[in-house]
C-alpha cells in the first residue's frame, strides 16, 4: 500500500491514479467549487472525494464485480464532486460506461473533475442535452439509469424507462434531529445549527426539522438562537464564511414570502428576509414546513411530550432519510422509516462514500430484475453483476 492506499489489483489502477489527479488539482477543484458553496464545505467535499477513492475493506468487493452496460446519470447541482462519485464514477469503477448529465449550475466543477476521471482510465462521458432528450436516449440505450432530483421526474422515468433497465431514484432527504430531556442542551443546539447550514443548507443530510423535549424545550430554544447569532454569513470563497448565498435560490421564496404563515418565527433571516441569514420557526408537527425539503436556511423546531407523541410526529409527512438523536440513549419507537441514525453526534462524521444511501417514504425507489423496493442502496452494486 501507498499513501492512496493503492494495492497491486489492475482493478483499482483507475481509481488510485484519479486519488492521484484529484490531489495534484485540488487547488484548482477550490476554486472551482467556491463559486457554488462556501470555502468550508468545498474542504469537506474534496476530503470525502479522496477518502472515496482509496482502496479497501469497503469496495473491495469491486474486483468481484461486472458492469451491466450503459448507465445514463443525473447529478444534482450541489456538492457536485462528491456526488459524482457517487452517482457516477463509482458505477464506472464496477465495469459500466457511464453517461452524465450534471446540474447546469455546478456543471463547471463536474467537467474538471470528469477530465481528470476520463486521463485515470474510466469510462465516462459529459453530455448537456435537455432533459427530455435526455431521458429518452437513456430509454432506448440505458442498461441502468440513477436520478437524483425532484419525485416527479423520478415518477416519469419510472413509468417510460423499458422494464429491463434497472432505475435508482433519490429524491427530497427530510432528515430529523431530536433533543430529548437527557440532552447536553449546548451541544445540540450548536450541532442543530451546523448540520442545517452545512453546504448552505442545500444538502439532502442536513438538519431539516427539530424535535425538542417539552422538559428543556425553553432552554434548547435559547440555546438555539445564541447559536444562530454565532454564525458567520459572507461570500463563499471567504473562508471564515459559515452561511453563503444559495445556488438554487427559487425555493426560499415559498418559506419567506410570508412566514407568519408557517408557524411561530423565533428568528428572521435578515433584514426585510434576505438571505442569507437562518430562519427558526415554531410549527406544529404537521405543518408543510416541518415534513417538507426546504433546501434553503429554514429551521423549524417542534415540541413533543414523550416517546409515543415523538413516535407519532416522526411518521408523519411523505419522506424519510436520516434521523439524529442527542442524548444517552435511543427513545423508545416502533419501526421507523429512517436509513441512518446517528447518537451524540451528527450524519456527516459518518459519511462513507461505499455504504449504502437513501431512505424510505419515496425518497429512495430501487428498481431491477424481480426488485422494486424503497431504503438505502450502493448504487455502484445494483448497477454491477457477479463476475
Amino acid at each position: 500500500m501507498d499513501a492512496l492506499g493503492s494495492s497491486s489489483s489492475s482493478e483499482f489502477d483507475p481509481m488510485v491514479r484519479l486519488a492521484e489527479a484529484v490531489e495534484a488539482h485540488r487547488a484548482e477543484l477550490t476554486s472551482a467549487l467556491v463559486q457554488v458553496e462556501t470555502h468550508r464545505t468545498a474542504a469537506t467535499e474534496l476530503d470525502w472525494l479522496l477518502a472515496g477513492l482509496i482502496p479497501g475493506v469497503n469496495n473491495a468487493w469491486l474486483a468481484q464485480r461486472r458492469g451491466i452496460g450503459t448507465v445514463f446519470t443525473a447529478t444534482p447541482a450541489t456538492l457536485p464532486l462528491y456526488s459524482m462519485l457517487l452517482f457516477a464514477l463509482a458505477p464506472a469503477l464496477a465495469g459500466n460506461r457511464v453517461v452524465v448529465r450534471a446540474a447546469s449550475a455546478s456543471r463547471d466543477c463536474v467537467r474538471l473533475l470528469l477530465a481528470l476521471a476520463v486521463e485515470a482510465g474510466l469510462p465516462v462521458e459529459l453530455v448537456e442535452q435537455p432533459w427530455a432528450e435526455f431521458s429518452a436516449t437513456a430509454a432506448g440505450n440505458a442498461g441502468g439509469v440513477v436520478y437524483c432530483g425532484s419525485v416527479g421526474h423520478a415518477a416519469e422515468l419510472d413509468e417510460a424507462l423499458p422494464e429491463h433497465v434497472r432505475l435508482i431514484c433519490q429524491g427530497p432527504g427530510v432528515c430529523a434531529a431530536v433533543v430529548t430531556d437527557a440532552a447536553d442542551i449546548p451541544v445540540a443546539a450548536r450541532t442543530v445549527i451546523a448540520t442545517r447550514i452545512f453546504n448552505n443548507s442545500q444538502d439532502c443530510m442536513a438538519t431539516e426539522r427539530v424535535y425538542v423535549h417539552r422538559s428543556v424545550y425553553g432552554e434548547f430554544i435559547d440555546a438555539l438562537l445564541t447559536a444562530a447569532d454565532t454564525v458567520k454569513t459572507g461570500p463563499n470563497d471567504d473562508p471564515t464564511t459559515q452561511l453563503g448565498p444559495l445556488l438554487i435560490d427559487g425555493l426560499a421564496n415559498r418559506w419567506l414570502s410570508n412566514p407568519t404563515d408557517h408557524g411561530t418565527v423565533l428568528r428572521s433571516p435578515g433584514q426585510d428576509g434576505a438571505l442569507p441569514g437562518l430562519a427558526i420557526f415554531e410549527a406544529d408537527a404537521d405543518a408543510p414546513i416541518v415534513l417538507e425539503e426546504k433546501y434553503c436556511p429554514v429551521l423549524p423546531v417542534v415540541e413533543y411530550r414523550d416517546d409515543h407523541d415523538l413516535a407519532a410526529m416522526l411518521t408523519l409527512g411523505d419522506y424519510a432519510l436520516g434521523l439524529t438523536v442527542f442524548g444517552p440513549k435511543l427513545p423508545r419507537f416502533g419501526t421507523l422509516d429512517f436509513c441512518h441514525v446517528a447518537v451524540d453526534s451528527t450524519l456527516y462524521e459518518h459519511e462513507d462514500a461505499w455504504t449504502p444511501f437513501g431512505g424510505h417514504r419515496r425518497t429512495t425507489l430501487v428498481r431491477g430484475p424481480g426488485v422494486r423496493r424503497t431504503g438505502p442502496v450502493l448504487v455502484p452494486y445494483a448497477l454491477s453483476e457477479p463476475l
